[in-house]
């Protein structure tokens, strides 16, 4: 079974630039266009879309996050990321690599930054992988709908000849894992970038390396009696100190 990819806009600026994703969008046979931060899509958007303009009337206007919960597999895009690793929000891989990554799981959405500032840190966090485009250094930045092209053709290419198991752990049991880490991490005073370092290496490793219910519901109990054992801890600590 091939995935399923669904775009998504945050806070589109120009009605250009929706129109011609949608375009893009028709052009590679994707459907699902989901928007973020307007009320509704500018009439002028639909004379860039061409006759791709079925794209934009089924498109849905959600929050960012009401939409992350929606998929499997999030990945978001960057001209401004790399590849070392301490700069770890921003920390990318190569598109072919992640596309290839994300044909394990069923529905996969693809975020496009605002088409004036790119995504937030906040917002690249909360997803599962971060790809950039190599490009020139001279002139990094890709109209969003040229960028859209270039992903959209890898992934078709990629998603085509697929033979990568479709992961079988849900969504809802990676996001309670995580959610454990970062609580871990903020009752043991972590720093950020170091907790966020943290919570981008567990994410790929729940989403890459395991393989069933099994194994994800041992580690969602132990690192469940680490919690409460650090909760417990500062509980008797507080108590000792007050007496």
């Amino acid at each position: 079974m091939k995935s399923n990819l669904s775009v998504m806009m945050v806070e589109p600026t120009y009605a250009i630039n929706i129109g011609y994703v949608a375009r893009t969008m028709k052009n590679f046979g994707i459907n699902n266009l989901i928007l973020t931060g307007i009320k509704k899509i500018p009439q002028r958007a639909y004379k860039f879309a061409s006759h791709a303009t079925d794209v934009l009337e089924n498109a849905k206007i959600l929050k960012f996050e009401e939409a992350l919960n929606l998929f499997d597999y999030r990945i978001a895009t960057s001209a401004r990321a790399d590849k070392n690793w301490r700069t770890v929000i921003r920390r990318s891989h190569d598109p072919d690599i992640s596309l290839v990554s994300a044909t394990k799981h069923k529905n996969v959405l693809l975020i496009l930054g605002r088409d004036t500032t790119g995504l937030t840190n906040e917002e690249i966090i909360q997803c599962d992988d971060l790809i950039k485009i190599p490009t020139s250094k001279a002139y990094p930045a890709m109209n969003v709908s040229h960028s859209l092209a270039v992903l959209l053709y890898l992934w078709n290419k990629i998603n085509t000849v697929s033979t990568v198991k479709k992961q079988k752990i849900s969504r809802k049991e990676i996001d309670v894992f995580i959610n454990y880490i970062q609580t871990i991490a903020e009752e043991l005073n972590m720093e950020r970038p170091r907790t966020y370092r943290v919570i981008k290496l567990f994410r790929e490793l729940s989403l890459n390396c395991i393989n069933d219910d099994r194994e994800m519901m041992t580690l969602l109990g132990f690192f469940s009696n680490i919690k409460l054992g650090i909760k417990g801890y500062h509980v008797r600590s507080e108590l000792s100190t007050s007496t």
